[in-house]
Order: C-alpha cells, then structure tokens, then sequence
C-alpha cells in the first residue's frame, strides 16, 4: 500500500502518501483512503506529501474534489508544511498552497 493513515492526539488525521500521485492506481488508492475517512465522519485530514516526488491532475483533481466535501461538512483539508520540490511548484503553480491550510 502507498498510502497510511494515523491519528495525531487533536483528533485531525494525518494520511502520508508513500509515492507518485501521478498515475491512476495511486490516485484510485489516495481517494479511496480519503472516501474512507469522510465516510468515517473524520473532518480533519493532513496531508503529509514528503515522499512525493511528482504530482499531476490526478493527484491535483482528488486533493480539489475532498477539499470541497470536507469543507461541505465543516472539516479542512490540510497540507504537511513545508512542500518541497515538484509538489511545492504544482501547489504554487495552482494556488492549492492558499486553498489548503499548511500544518507544522
């Protein structure tokens, strides 16, 4: 499995993505854990991309679609500070560093 979850003792949490989200497998596993945690009622969920190296609409357009649900329901989409690389370029180049809360 490329992605994992854990809870941090505030109750948001945190779901690591272990590779690419920059083809349809991983991009189908990243919304499933995400549909898994809305269905759950979970409103907080940080995302810790450190192990991403790239990043494209596939990953782009699950990070769009949960940030909209959750915010539906009161809950925020979070994104593990700083990004580097690619992925700080592509949240950047879209504006999701301004959308999505950075968590430190």
């Amino acid at each position: 499995m490329n992605i994992s979850t854990s809870e941090l003792s505030d109750g948001k949490i945190v779901v690591k993505v272990n590779s690419n989200l920059d083809n349809y497998a991983t991009a189908i596993e990243f919304k499933d854990v995400l549909e898994d945690m809305y269905k759950q009622d979970k409103k907080e969920i940080v995302l810790d991309l450190d192990m991403v190296e790239k990043i494209n609409s596939f990953g782009t357009g699950k990070i769009l679609m949960f940030y909209r649900r959750f915010k539906k329901v009161g809950g925020d989409l979070y994104y593990k500070s700083p990004l580097t690389g690619a992925v700080k370029d592509t949240f950047e180049e879209l504006k999701l560093d301004r959308l999505l809360k950075a968590f430190s």
